[in-house]
């Protein structure tokens, strides 16, 4: 375990002392990463798919905020749909519009969790995104989360219906709009979905910011333990997915968060301290709860670091 304490804080050093070459290059490889699957699953837009203008794309996305990506990410779409459908694109492009003006004119700054949430399904692991909210970002990220929830299942309908659009009249767009529109607005699956995600981030998000011993632990079983209820009973009654791949992503996504808890969140509980002080107006009792501290050993001695 000290091991990789020391590795995080090697890494935590390197990137405060790098930080203004670190931060352009994360945001190109995370743009580069997700451009890259979105086109694997939905590259219909020839263009689009090639290598050299998704680098393209994503060294525009390393000088600007992460929620640049989701914009880029959106573009990437709509010209995949264009290619196939106008019904599918008119669709498209009137939802992340109205994504754009609900979200981005209230609560800016998250945008890039629209874009992983999507990416997370692609890969499978759908489960990891809401514990990782929960602990890292907090409640309002249920807002997000619901719209990348949203957006994947646009991206889903799409892909699994791309052959009936494309061979679709173009003089029946307004019929092909009404069919999609209720194809994917009237998915109880997805709602399915997003009650999953909202309740494990409330979950996950108070346990793991209370006072109780192994909070971020108990923050991410809880976490995981939600969404397997709510994601096999939705498999089981609506179909949604291969009940075999959520229980492979669930048992996947609760390993990678409990790593992520014990590396970044490792506090020793064993030498918890309660204090207690006042001043003129109130009392205080505080529960002082010491990190672990990888260059110290279980007697509080240096070691060489």
């Amino acid at each position: 375990m000290n091991t990789l304490l020391i590795i995080r804080d090697s890494l935590i050093e390197k990137y405060n002392r790098f930080d203004f070459v670190l931060r352009p290059l994360i945001r190109f490889v995370i743009a580069f990463i997700i451009l890259t699957v979105l086109q694997s699953k939905v590259g219909y837009f020839g263009q689009f798919s090639r290598l050299v203008v998704i680098a393209a794309f994503s060294v525009f996305c390393a000088f600007f905020p992460l929620g640049c990506i989701s914009v880029v990410a959106g573009v990437f779409l709509l010209a995949d749909m264009v290619s196939i459908s106008y019904a599918m694109a008119i669709f498209g492009a009137g939802s992340l519009m109205l994504i754009f003006i609900l979200y981005y004119g209230f609560k800016p700054g998250t945008g890039i969790i629209m874009a992983l949430v999507p990416f997370a399904f692609a890969l499978d692991l759908p489960f990891l995104i809401p514990v990782m909210l929960g602990l890292n970002v907090g409640i309002y990220s249920v807002i997000p989360a619901a719209i990348g929830v949203f957006i994947w299942n646009m991206i889903k309908y799409f892909m699994e219906n791309a052959a009936v659009l494309s061979e679709a009249p173009a003089a029946d767009i307004a019929d092909s709009f009404v069919e999609i529109s209720r194809g994917i607005l009237n998915d109880r699956y997805m709602l399915a979905v997003i009650l999953a995600f909202v309740i494990a981030i409330i979950a996950v998000s108070i346990i793991s910011n209370s006072s109780m011993n192994y909070s971020w632990p108990a923050a991410v079983i809880t976490g995981i333990a939600v969404q397997a209820v709510v994601f096999i009973a939705a498999d089981i009654i609506y179909g949604g997915r291969p009940l075999v791949m959520d229980v492979i992503g669930l048992i996947a996504s609760f390993l990678i968060s409990m790593l992520y808890a014990l590396v970044f969140y490792s506090v020793d509980y064993r030498n918890t301290e309660r204090l207690r002080f006042e001043d003129d107006d109130y009392v205080y009792y505080v529960k002082a709860v010491p990190k672990i501290d990888p260059y110290r050993d279980d007697e509080g001695y240096d070691i060489k670091r």
